[in-house]
């Protein structure tokens, strides 16, 4: 980038005038490398050198400042849209969708809305991405009905809702406790010849399972299995569902067919099925499920090992629990609040103040500042 910038410094010295096919190309590459507010001061310069930007050189920053995480970034790329069409440049599809996108993934949705409608009165025809980022943001915002409603202005216009749009609305249907609905969704979708994905399913089956309706989230796994669809996610699913419904063996009966099915079992299958273990109080289990992952070469993440160290505290091993305290910080993972909260809990229940009192004090020299549980904690083992 910094010999583009020189060949562009010397292109200037050498008296030659950059039209607006150079600066868009300085402009862009600027903003891959995020100097966006270099950009915007070329952008600026463009009219005292004689050359109007242009709907791509304007498209660049706005996409920059739409991916850019700092606060305000987006209000600023909503006043520079503004400026473009006061200068009567006007933003195409792209322009408009990736502004909206990034208002409503920032929670901005009524100046999404409002975008929206700016878009539409200047004649932009909106497209099935423009759609989906103001579907995903209604539904986000709870605003389900109006989300429904565009859709049906969607469909209106004839753009064709694909499988991302589909399942927005399936996993806001889902996560409402709405099932039925969602089902109705597939149905539709099949329908309108748009074949579910694995996304969609695994939707529809944590909704049945967040529902405790096991024997429905079952089939709909063993429809993907039977299609050859289902991947780790599905089967996280349903042994988090079966360990909800307290159906522990039909959980350790999946994470058994994972391994038959070639699929390696992740963070996320080790803890909810080891948490399972000690909920129907199978702490041996667990801890075998503990040394599985070790002796399969993975490493536990930090919430295996919480998970872990609040079983054995409860069970009243709080020496092993201790244990697996020391073999997390060896094995170069930082113990967090949760994991100290759980441990000066144990010790408080278990009438170890002191010990409770002691790890309490490491807590400032680990860096770490506690919060109010676990000041509650001792406090409640002090009293």
């Amino acid at each position: 980038m910094d010999k583009a910038v020189e060949f562009f410094d010397d292109m200037v010295a050498r008296g030659y005038q950059p039209d607006v096919r150079t600066f868009t190309v300085i402009v862009n590459g600027m903003c891959k490398f995020g100097k966006t507010n270099v950009a915007i001061g070329l952008l600026k310069g463009m009219a005292d050198r004689g050359c109007e930007p242009n709907v791509v050189t304007y498209s660049a920053i706005i996409d920059a400042l739409c991916k850019d995480e700092l606060v305000g970034q987006k209000n600023q790329a909503l006043a520079l849209m503004n400026e473009m069409m006061e200068q009567n440049i006007l933003p195409n599809v792209y322009t408009f969708s990736v502004l909206i996108d990034a208002l409503c993934k920032d929670g901005m949705v009524s100046e999404a809305q409002n975008t929206f409608n700016v878009m539409i009165q200047r004649g932009v025809e909106p497209d099935v991405v423009t759609y989906n980022s103001l579907i995903d943001g209604l539904c986000i915002s709870d605003q389900f009905k109006e989300a429904l409603a565009l859709l049906k202005e969607m469909v209106g216009r004839n753009i064709s809702p694909d499988v991302f749009t589909f399942n927005i609305l399936i996993d806001t249907l889902c996560k409402k406790g709405l099932v039925s609905n969602a089902q109705n969704i597939i149905k539709i979708m099949i329908q309108r010849g748009v074949e579910p994905d694995v996304v969609n399913y695994n939707s529809l089956m944590d909704g049945y399972c967040l529902c405790k309706q096991i024997d429905k989230a079952r089939k709909v796994f063993d429809l993907m299995v039977t299609n050859e669809i289902a991947d780790i996610f599905s089967y996280n699913i349903l042994i988090n569902g079966y360990c909800m419904c307290k159906m522990i063996d039909d959980a350790k009966d999946i994470f058994v067919e994972m391994s038959h099915k070639g699929l390696v079992p992740d963070g996320v299958t080790y803890s909810t099925l080891i948490e399972g273990m000690f909920q129907a109080g199978r702490p041996q289990t667990a801890q075998e499920l503990f040394k599985n992952v070790c002796s399969h070469g993975q490493q536990p993440n930090i919430v295996t090992f919480s998970i872990m160290i609040n079983g054995l505290c409860r069970q009243g091993n709080l020496d092993e629990a201790l244990t697996l305290l020391k073999e997390m910080e060896e094995s170069q993972l930082k113990p967090d609040l949760v994991t100290y909260c759980i441990l000066i809990n144990g010790m408080c229940k278990a009438g170890k103040i002191n010990d409770a009192k002691e790890l309490f004090s490491s807590l400032f020299e680990n860096g770490l500042q506690p919060n109010v549980h676990i000041y509650s904690a001792i406090m409640k083992g002090l009293c």
